[in-house]
């Protein structure tokens, strides 16, 4: 029963629902980070040029990921609200929109990647040796992304119809794949060659084929709430198409920008030099894992939120918004005490230079006092408006926030003022706080509740 002109839900059946989705995503993400720490810890172990040319070898395939995740994130905004209204018809047709499209790009991205691997890593390094290490990295990663994209795009849209165990059970057992061949191919353990850095590449394309493998297995004799088979791709809505394009581009739009943000971000650290590159990564897998739980409850904001505008309860769902951006503050709080407390311990494992060393730990003082606004931020604008249907705000806040906080500032302090590394990294982090502020004011006027779904 929707609880009215109340600030909180109090139903326990929301927050059932809330547990349901946000802590298998959190596995999810658990998963994730256990692979990137094994691949840095075993990187890092044959110096700080292997874990840079990781780092940077994965460049392209992080802003593929942003695509991928921009297209599915797009096509779950609609895919919720058609859930609220229980029409699984245009849930698969709206499957097999977003499953073309990340086919396409993903094939794009490949064959960018396997032509000019050297030229794509010269951009973000000037260190010869550190942009042949992520070269050959990229070069065999780069097998990996169609599979990972189809697979990827599956498992988020069935997110946005509560159904996120499978998505955990995948990854959980590529994880094992994943470190089991990582360490064959980069040690040339058990009669494997010894690679090291494309080594690990080839570890994650080995993983990333069994999840397709998986993801095939189960949508095609398994799943039932939804109902997509192979035979859907053959369908094609020209009806639901332009919905697609309106309300999911924003969303696109919003990952592909800010994902070569990032890079751009990334290119900054690049030209500072290897050790920032090395201690900003390991700085990054340490922040990934206190993220774990934030994705968790904005993924979960988007699916709820957009459920309940599906269902037509508008209030509800202000409901829940306001409580998941109270509890996102939470979150955030705990994420900089973990960080705090784990930097010092986890940085021991490492085998960098003590300069690496040193500079981790004040990147990580840094970025563990920004959790408390990164976490409400991520909530209000990966969650709350994009499920809400207000995607092109979301869209100009994020990027906005990137494009003109982050990055200049980035550019001026590390390139132009050459500020010691923890105030750059400080700096291209600044947008957070302005994002957290604006998406907040939003959200309070109720202004991004839109119902983007067609009448049947």
């Amino acid at each position: 029963m929707e609880q009215k002109n109340r600030f909180f839900v109090k139903d326990k059946v929301f927050y059932r629902s809330l547990a349901a989705i946000a802590v298998p995503i959190a596995l999810q993400n658990i998963i994730s980070f256990g692979v990137n720490i094994m691949d840095s810890v075993m990187l890092g172990s044959l110096g700080d040029v292997a874990i840079s040319g990781a780092s940077l070898g994965g460049q392209p395939f992080f802003i593929l990921m942003m695509f991928s995740f921009g297209i599915s994130s797009g096509g779950g905004v609609l895919i919720a609200q058609y859930w609220g209204k229980k029409n699984l018809g245009a849930v698969r047709r709206i499957l097999s929109i977003s499953m073309r499209l990340v086919i396409l790009v993903s094939l794009l991205f490949t064959a960018l990647s396997l032509l000019f691997p050297v030229q794509l890593m010269s951009l973000f390094s000037g260190e010869t040796e550190v942009v042949q290490a992520a070269s050959r990295y990229l070069f065999v990663l780069s097998f990996s992304y169609p599979f990972f994209a189809i697979a990827s795009n599956y498992m988020m849209s069935l997110r946005a119809v509560e159904q996120v165990k499978i998505s955990a059970v995948i990854y959980g057992i590529s994880f094992f794949i994943n470190i089991f061949f990582n360490y064959c191919f980069i040690f040339g353990k058990f009669g494997f060659p010894r690679m090291e850095v494309a080594g690990a590449a080839l570890g994650t394309v080995i993983a990333r084929v069994s999840e397709f493998i998986m993801v095939m297995v189960y949508m095609n004799f398994f799943e039932k709430r939804v109902g997509f088979r192979l035979r859907d791709f053959k369908t094609f809505d020209r009806t639901l198409l332009p919905d697609y394009v309106r309300h999911a581009l924003p969303v696109v739009g919003n990952e592909v920008l800010w994902g070569f943000g990032t890079a751009i971000t990334n290119l900054i650290i690049g030209r500072i030099g290897s050790s920032f590159v090395a201690a900003s990564s390991i700085a990054n897998v340490m922040g990934q894992f206190c993220n774990v739980f934030i994705f968790g409850v904005a993924n979960a904001a988007a699916v709820l939120t957009g459920k309940a505008i599906g269902e037509g309860r508008r209030d509800h769902a202000q409901q829940v918004a306001q409580t998941l951006w109270v509890l996102s503050f939470g979150v955030g709080a705990a994420s900089c005490v973990i960080l705090l407390l784990l930097r010092g311990p986890v940085l021991q494992i490492y085998n960098v230079l003590p300069e690496t060393r040193t500079m981790a730990f004040e990147i990580l003082t840094v970025l563990a006092l920004l959790q408390i606004s990164l976490a409400p931020d991520m909530t209000c604008i990966v969650g709350i408006l994009r499920g809400g249907g207000d995607t092109h705000v979301g869209f100009w806040f994020d990027c906005g926030g990137l494009w003109l906080i982050g990055v200049p500032l980035g550019l001026i302090t590390g390139l132009v003022l050459h500020l010691p590394a923890p105030v750059v990294f400080l700096c291209m982090k600044l947008d957070s706080p302005v994002k957290l502020t604006l998406s907040s004011v939003r959200m309070f006027s109720k202004r991004w509740i839109r119902n983007v779904t067609r009448a049947e």
